[in-house]
């Protein structure tokens, strides 16, 4: 996921989550959802199960202690009424606090660890004399999308290994993990420091956002040396801060609904890119939900200027449920393939498609190839014998993190504007000396890309073709005499040949 695109939001984010700008909404009439239960999970692993009857909210705790649970409007987080509770079962009347067809966000706050920690996005509203969950469009959707994250040994083992800007063997960020994690007595309360030294100890790199020129560092390691990032290198270091411990994390990918208005009214379609990361950890037996990024404080503006908020963890080990009201989930920065086949070309004709168990991309057929959006689960991809790809498509390979090294064959005359957009992972691309044409933005934001031969035949590189690939040495023909000069972030080295 390209971050020059995933922090044009963030102000929004800071907005919303403290308060500091009202933000606008629909009044509208809202469809009750397909639930009218779940089950919160609390920092130390205890469980509190939220259920809605005769304009009360009903709940179940796993663990006896004192509760404050908070109702606000949505659109604007005023406060309504907080009730303050005690036992392992309770109920709150909050349908005497509420309006009609208005969004209300329930927050449950309790203490945990020696502090007091919150869980938020809980979203209800009122119609006659009764209160309804509120489900997002995202809910259904993600329910397909979240099943990436599996659960077998193999799967899980993959999580604890070193990744692109996943460094948890390195011995700096082990280091850290260590001291963080320091005396835990057990997963679940070093899942939570790990949490807790990133949204609240690092800095949301606002300034870094407004710098076209930028070349973001958001590997694990750079991100805790330089304690600043933005959505993707702290989604990174959590990963790899857990991981050291021997807890299976991963980044996951996709849209970040960043105002009520967005959350209330976006509808993503299947060309939307994703613009936010955050991630997941395995804890307990399953996979739970989390963002640093929306709950982070502090915001760093430049030398001098930085801006402390109030701590939050109102996303942290969110239920699918809630989580789904503002992200939606495309994919998860996994290792294994994910099993999938289907066209990736004009129409159900010309180019085939088949993801294996281990990750390959076996592309059969002929013409152009554009795999579907959100297909990305693939580090590799082979041309089978006798397929004939002439042109990678507009948006080809947008967005595949997984992808290393690609061979494109003889055959390929065309590369399409953000064709390989955001290709994160990609270090190494072999062009056929028969390609002609490179479009706009065809490789921009592929920050690991170390070596490109452009060849004589090419006679159009499109604009911001090789932008931000801060590590490139490129080669390129000497007609191209004005190569990258217009460039945000140019290459390592441009060799004229």
């Amino acid at each position: 996921m390209m971050v020059f695109r995933v922090i044009a939001s963030l102000v929004l984010i800071a907005s919303i989550t403290l308060g500091s700008v009202p933000v606008m909404g629909r009044q509208d009439t809202f469809a009750s959802a397909s639930f009218d239960s779940y089950e919160v999970t609390l920092v130390n692993g205890e469980t509190l199960r939220m259920r809605l009857s005769d304009g009360r909210i009903l709940f179940s705790s796993s663990v006896d202690q004192k509760y404050y649970v908070t109702l606000s409007k949505a659109k604007n987080n005023r406060q309504i009424k907080t009730f303050t509770v005690s036992g392992s079962s309770f109920n709150v009347n909050v349908g005497n606090f509420m309006d009609e067809d208005i969004l209300y966000d329930v927050t449950i706050s309790y203490e945990a660890y020696g502090m007091e920690v919150n869980s938020g996005d809980n979203i209800i509203f009122k119609r006659g004399n009764d209160i309804y969950f509120w489900e997002n469009s995202n809910y259904e959707y993600n329910l397909g999308t979240c099943a990436e994250l599996w659960t077998d040994e193999q799967s899980l083992k993959e999580c604890l290994e070193p990744q692109n800007d996943i460094e948890c063997d390195d011995p700096v960020l082990i280091g850290y993990s260590d001291r963080i994690c320091e005396g835990a007595k057990d997963d679940w309360e070093k899942a939570f420091r790990i949490y807790k030294f990133i949204s609240s100890e690092m800095a949301y790199d606002q300034k870094a956002t407004e710098d076209a020129s930028a070349g973001f560092q958001d590997s694990a390691v750079d991100v805790i040396r330089s304690g600043k990032a933005v959505c993707e290198g702290f989604s990174n270091a959590f990963a790899a801060l857990c991981r050291a411990q021997g807890i299976p994390a991963v980044v996951e990918f996709g849209i970040g609904f960043s105002s009520y208005k967005e959350m209330t009214t976006r509808e993503p379609t299947s060309g939307d890119l994703a613009d936010h990361a955050w991630a997941a950890v395995f804890l307990g037996g399953e996979w739970r939900f989390l963002d640093p990024t929306y709950d982070m404080s502090r915001f760093y503006h430049g030398p001098g200027d930085l801006r402390v908020y109030e701590e939050s963890t109102r996303y942290y080990l969110l239920p699918l449920e809630s989580f789904s009201n503002d992200h939606r989930i495309y994919d998860a920065d996994t290792r294994h393939g994910v099993p999938a086949a289907g066209y990736c070309g004009n129409g159900k004709s010309g180019t085939k498609f088949e993801i294996t168990r281990d990750g390959v991309c076996h592309i059969t057929g002929s013409g152009t190839l554009k795999m579907p959006a959100g297909v990305t689960g693939f580090h590799t991809v082979v041309f089978e014998e006798g397929s004939y790809v002439t042109d990678i498509g507009s948006y080809g390979f947008c967005d595949c993190d997984l992808l290393t090294t690609i061979v494109l064959p003889e055959s390929v005359t065309l590369i399409a504007s953000d064709a390989f957009n955001t290709c994160e992972d990609l270090q190494y691309v072999y062009i056929p000396d028969g390609c002609t044409y490179i479009g706009d933005r065809a490789f921009v934001g592929c920050d690991e890309l170390s070596y490109v031969r452009i060849p004589d035949n090419c006679d159009t590189i499109g604009r911001g073709a090789f932008d931000a690939c801060p590590r490139l040495y490129i080669s390129v023909p000497k007609f191209f005499a004005d190569f990258a000069d217009d460039y945000n972030t140019k290459p390592m080295y441009i060799e004229r040949r």
